[in-house]
């Protein structure tokens, strides 16, 4: 049997009309530093060195709704933040 390829997740990327304001959003509610700043592309880093959050621009996305009536946008993943105090 061949080895498989070691892998391992590096990050997450999130599709938006405007990245620089969603990954904006998740830097000041996580407090993360901005790695990779471009117009069509960035990235947050995880301050443990665990896989951080990157934005891509996506001009086609069509935002989901919640909750989803038929035919509606479904969400396609969305993200667990654990808080210890709201």
């Amino acid at each position: 049997m061949a080895e498989q390829p070691r892998m391992a997740l590096s990050g997450i990327v999130l599709g938006s009309p405007d990245p620089r304001a969603l990954a904006d959003f998740y830097r000041r509610l996580l407090g993360w530093t901005v790695k990779w700043d471009e117009p069509e592309w960035v990235m947050l880093a995880s301050p443990n060195g665990r896989p951080g959050l990157s934005f891509q621009y996506e001009p086609d996305h069509v935002r989901p709704v919640w909750p989803a009536g038929p035919g509606d946008q479904q969400m396609m993943i969305h993200l667990d933040i654990e808080a210890d105090d709201l």
